[in-house]
């Protein structure tokens, strides 16, 4: 009773700039994700559960300072286990990128889905795509302006098994 379902891991980190004659530019971006399910009630949906001194950087500030737009960024429905206490919905997030740069991915259950206890289910993996192109967990890939990155992270796991009718 005092353990909680897998959350969303530790990382879904993105590192992303470029250098230039006339100065680079360079951002760091935490994403949330699911929290898992525990016996009190469902996971949260879309936080930080393990890197937790992080905050989330607006869209229009982002936008305004680098040469990025933001396409799309919206909780992952469904993601979360399912459950007599569902797991937390994780989030999407697409870039499109306004220059060329290098991103540095560092994101975590990318391969093993967040689990779920004592019947509960486990999240959805996350995935990371470029161009709709699947990406690994970690890599560094250069960018080109017009390319598209999209972040799904993973849901937490539910906890118990969903009430039977």
């Amino acid at each position: 009773e005092r353990v909680a379902s897998a959350s969303q891991g530790t990382m879904n980190n993105l590192a992303m700039g470029a250098r230039s004659v006339r100065g680079g530019w360079d951002y760091y971006e935490t994403i949330g994700g699911g929290m898992g399910a525990h016996v009190q009630g469902k996971g949260l949906d879309a936080v930080q559960t393990h890197m937790t001194n992080t905050l989330n950087t607006p869209i229009e500030v982002l936008e305004g300072n680098y040469p990025l737009r933001i396409c799309r960024y919206a909780v992952r429905r469904g993601s979360g286990g399912a459950g007599r206490h569902r797991g937390g919905d994780g989030l999407c997030r697409e870039y499109e990128f306004l220059a060329p740069a290098q991103v540095t991915l560092l994101t975590e259950r990318r391969r093993h889905r967040p689990w779920g206890l004592l019947g509960g289910g486990p999240g959805a993996a996350g995935e990371n795509r470029l161009n709709g192109r699947p990406l690994a967990a970690k890599q560094v890939v250069p960018v080109n302006a017009g390319d598209r990155l999209l972040v799904e992270t993973p849901g937490g796991g539910g906890y118990l098994a969903p009430e039977q009718d």
